[in-house]
């Protein structure tokens, strides 16, 4: 896609199924297992049924990108675990032209921890055959979540995990999300305990990312990058919030969104306005939408009123300034060429 607006005919109709008329991202992320767990009980989150995720994940879906649903998300990301059954999916009632998404990775940190994560595929499966279990499903696009920093002892092989499901991601021919999240190293400062003292090393380790996995050897087709700053600290460290995304959109040779980290709802309206006005595609957002929601006798009225205006609302923000995806190769998506045939 790189070289003069070309690509495949399963690549352009993944990104036209995720993306909004105006071919922008506005898309609500289901995916959360780990964390859904320490939400739903958060005393005891091994304890968490399968059934209770279900529950869990299905309002979500339901009420925020249900055909009864007055939420405007071009896309839903959904896990491979608890959210894949057809079944399942029939009962979340999603619009036809809201696309799906399906992570490919397994929940956590891998084998080695959080200073030295290495990246699992759900299932114990190997690429490919995850990556076609994904597209069988009837998923529009598979996105992978990769904990990384090019200084991180474990950057070649998660670099080599990225480098695999983009080549399975092309045999294929689906389209391929990358959500690379940067993590704590040991010695450093701890990204949950020492917010500000990481927040001075975030700029550089968010941007550095983005320009090294958009190469195109990485077969990607959309970042899901991190905010590059923290807003809380911004300020005092001497930060520019438009800058460091005016950077990112340099940096990354492929269209890019912002997830919202499970930051509050007000915080990321204030991310995404940053990111839009400096070239940003639209979001990719879960938790600051909907986290509220869990545990509540009330969930699907919460999810029906504050979670589908919190959605809207954002959907207006991109829907107004946010990049068409294909401006970052051509200037209209009519110059897009498709590959087809044999």
């Amino acid at each position: 896609m790189r070289k003069n607006g070309i690509m495949t005919n399963g690549k352009f109709e993944g990104l036209m199924h995720i993306a909004n008329s105006k071919h922008q991202f506005t898309m609500v992320a289901t995916d959360q297992r780990g964390s859904l767990k320490r939400m739903i009980n958060p005393q005891d989150p091994g304890s968490v049924t399968p059934e209770q995720m279900k529950k869990a994940k299905m309002a979500l879906i339901k009420n925020l990108v249900g055909k009864k649903s007055p939420g405007r998300a071009s896309g839903v990301l959904v896990d491979p675990e608890y959210s894949y059954e057809r079944e399942f999916l029939k009962s979340c009632d999603i619009r036809a032209d809201v696309g799906v998404l399906m992570s490919i990775e397994a929940s956590g940190y891998g084998g080695k921890g959080e200073f030295a994560p290495e990246v699992q595929i759900f299932g114990g499966l190997e690429v490919e055959e995850a990556v076609l279990k994904i597209k069988n499903r009837g998923a529009a696009a598979v996105k992978m979540l990769v904990y990384y920093r090019p200084d991180s002892p474990t950057s070649k092989y998660q670099e080599s995990m990225v480098k695999a499901v983009g080549r399975a991601c092309e045999k294929y021919d689906i389209a391929f999300l990358l959500e690379p999240v940067s993590h704590s190293l040991e010695g450093g400062p701890h990204k949950k305990r020492n917010p500000k003292e990481f927040s001075e090393i975030k700029p550089k380790i968010v941007i550095e990312t983005a320009r090294e996995l958009t190469k195109p050897e990485y077969c990607v087709d959309v970042l899901k990058a991190e905010f590059p700053l923290n807003l809380k600290y911004a300020e005092e460290l001497g930060q520019d919030p438009s800058e460091a995304c005016k950077e990112l959109d340099e940096a990354s040779q492929i269209p890019w969104v912002i997830l919202s980290a499970g930051v509050d709802y007000e915080e990321f309206k204030e991310n995404l306005k940053y990111a839009v006005d400096n070239g940003a595609s639209g979001f990719l957002c879960g938790r600051a939408i909907w986290k509220e929601a869990i545990g509540r006798d009330d969930a699907d009225e919460f999810l029906l009123t504050t979670g589908v205006k919190r959605l809207n609302e954002l959907v207006d923000i991109v829907d107004e300034k946010a990049k068409p995806w294909y401006k970052k190769y051509v200037d209209s998506i009519s110059e897009i060429e498709i590959i087809r045939g044999e």
